[in-house]
């Protein structure tokens, strides 16, 4: 590890060739944008890039083999800083390994800037070693794409290669946050030498002291809306406030008391996914049991808005979209990019803003108590039922995992839940509560990719993390683990270890006997304490809810620990089909 205590990034220069001196430059440029972290994986082509990373005092360098997993681990950072962070590989197939985060970094509107070594023109498309097209290799999943020129020293392509990085970081940030692409070719000699005399050191000090520090921070969308979209949104008293997977760029708290405004303005309960963070900050109007109740067609007769608004993408719950798609009310689209937000393809107003922008303009409304009322009341039976139900339940029930969390993990912890069933789970039994819990997950392309590195990510520098997973979720991305001697905090891995896919268990497959175990189920038999023991990870075997409570009530400061909880799939379908006919019966009995 190099000391960069004392160190300038232009120290080197002294013994530094050309290609030195153009990665010293594109770093310090990055720096004084706000560039804080840059995560790295080992090559020769990156050289110049790395070397520069390791040496500059304002870099936080992480190295990372796994070109994949160094992907999902910046990922991970970006989500929770909501700045980019940067990537470094080297050319060839190293680039190919971050397409599948460049993927959910762009759906999720995740800012993160590629940095790809390459091979100059004249070694392309002749047979050259580790050489691939990487000319916009990651096609429309990144906000700009741009090919730099081989270093020179002329002042104009030194102040072009600082536009071009001032123009990357903006773009990563402004209006659709999301991945960048800068390709970087490079000719021989890669790595610094030793009996070079200095070159650009004056222009390039130059060049770099034009650029302005300011913060990697998106710009804060205000919003302006058309007083007839306010005046009809306010039209409608008997409406819901549906929110989905959302990770605001304003605080937690902020973001609540925008939703509170928004629905005490227009008199609408607010139906809120778990991947958002309304189930921290509880409130009156609060709906989180919808998934349970809109499956029992008596509760649901009184229920049927007029108006939708939409803020964000629609939530988990397969239940509620096809209920929206039959009941069809008028939908207005709360987004703060500009995307469409819309599967069920609507007739809807879009409306391109903040929350707490709209919050601010919509004036009060006329409303009808009635209605909060009515889906209050439904809201509490339903809870108490499935709390019942939880509570006691002995087995070791995959949802029950879900619902002590939410009771019982230290206040302000950070989540990550991978998806299948784990935020399935969640999205059902995560109670609603004041814990102030920060959530997150992959839910731009909705795959199991990069799980354990996204949630390394988002734990390291930050408040400590909690890991709900699937064993399928978490040995896809078990590279991953050889990221934890370098993590800054701590990580505690909830693995469910059902031996396979628990979620192709609640699909009609299921019910093919002679393909599903194989070709769906996919059962594994990793021994998983021996792999935790092969990284020097904490491992322990849960045996009982009590001890379950008992371990996340309170985290660790540091390091990576998992806990494994096995339970049987089928015997999980009939559970949740148990809580399922109860809530039914009890629907039933009132009538």
């Amino acid at each position: 590890m190099l000391d960069k205590s004392n160190s300038s990034p232009f120290d080197s220069l002294a013994r530094s060739n050309l290609n030195s001196a153009w990665g010293a430059l594109t770093i310090e440029v990055l720096a004084r944008l706000g560039l804080e972290k840059i995560v790295i994986s080992p090559g020769s082509r990156s050289t110049p890039l790395t070397i520069a990373a390791a040496r500059n005092a304002k870099i936080e360098a992480i190295p990372v083999l796994d070109e994949r997993s160094a992907a999902f681990f910046a990922l991970g950072l970006a989500k929770r800083t909501h700045k980019p962070v940067a990537l470094i590989c080297t050319s060839g197939s190293a680039a190919a390994n971050y397409f599948p985060a460049v993927v959910e970094a762009s759906m999720s509107g995740t800012p993160l800037l590629l940095l790809t070594a390459d091979r100059p023109p004249e070694l392309r498309d002749c047979a050259s070693g580790q050489t691939i097209d990487q000319t916009k290799l990651y096609g429309n999943y990144v906000r700009l794409f741009a090919e730099l020129t081989l270093p020179e020293v002329e002042p104009s392509i030194l102040a072009f290669l600082r536009q071009t990085l001032v123009h990357a970081v903006a773009r990563s940030l402004d209006g659709n946050p999301g991945p960048v692409h800068l390709n970087f070719p490079f000719r021989d000699p890669l790595a610094p030498e030793l009996d070079v005399d200095p070159v650009i050191a004056v222009e390039a000090l130059e060049t770099a002291a034009t650029v302005v520090t300011r913060p990697c921070e998106s710009e804060k969308t205000s919003g302006s809306f058309d007083t007839v979209a306010l005046e009809r949104l306010g039209s409608h008293q008997h409406g819901l406030i549906v929110v989905g997977d959302i990770n605001p760029n304003d605080s937690d708290a902020a973001f609540t008391e925008a939703i509170k405004l928004i629905s005490d303005k227009l008199g609408w309960p607010v139906l809120s996914d778990v991947l958002n963070p309304l189930r921290g900050q509880n409130f009156d109007s609060l709906i989180i049991n919808y998934d349970s109740f809109l499956r029992v067609p008596a509760k649901t007769k009184d229920l049927k808005p007029t108006a939708i608004l939409q803020i964000g993408p629609l939530p988990t719950s397969k239940v509620l979209r096809q209920w929206l798609a039959v009941v069809d009310p008028v939908s207005f689209l709360l987004s703060e990019r500009p995307m469409n937000t819309d599967p069920l393809h609507r007739v809807a107003a879009p409306l391109l803003g903040k929350a707490s922008a709209l919050a601010e303009c919509l004036p009060n409304m006329k409303n009808d108590p009635a209605w909060l009322e009515l889906w209050d009341q439904t809201e509490r039976e339903t809870d108490q039922l499935i709390r019942e139900s939880l509570e006691s339940t002995e087995d070791l029930f995959e949802g029950k995992a879900s619902f002590l969390l939410s009771k019982h993990l230290p206040e302000k912890s950070a989540v990550f839940l991978a998806s299948s069933m784990s935020v399935r789970y969640a999205e059902w039994f995560w109670r609603a509560g004041d814990r102030a819990h920060s959530i997150y997950s992959n839910r731009g392309a909705n795959g199991i990719d990069g799980t354990l590195g996204t949630a390394l990510g988002v734990a390291h520098g930050g408040q400590p993390t909690v890991l709900l997973t699937g064993d399928l979720a978490f040995l896809h991305d078990s590279n991953a683990l050889l990221i934890q001697p370098k993590l800054r905090g701590s990580l505690t891995v909830i693995l469910i270890n059902n031996i396979g896919g628990g979620i192709f268990e609640h699909l009609p497959v299921a019910e093919n006997a002679s393909t599903f175990e194989e070709f769906f189920a996919t059962p594994q038999a990793v021994d998983l304490e021996a792999l935790c023991s092969a990284h020097s990870i904490l491992y322990d075997r849960i045996q009982d809810w009590d001890t379950f409570t008992n371990q996340i009530g309170s985290l660790p400061e540091q390091g990576v620990r998992v806990l494994e909880i096995r339970t049987d799939r089928k015997s999980d379908v009939r559970t949740l089909a148990d809580i399922r006919a109860a809530l039914i019966y009890d629907s039933v009995k009132q009538d």
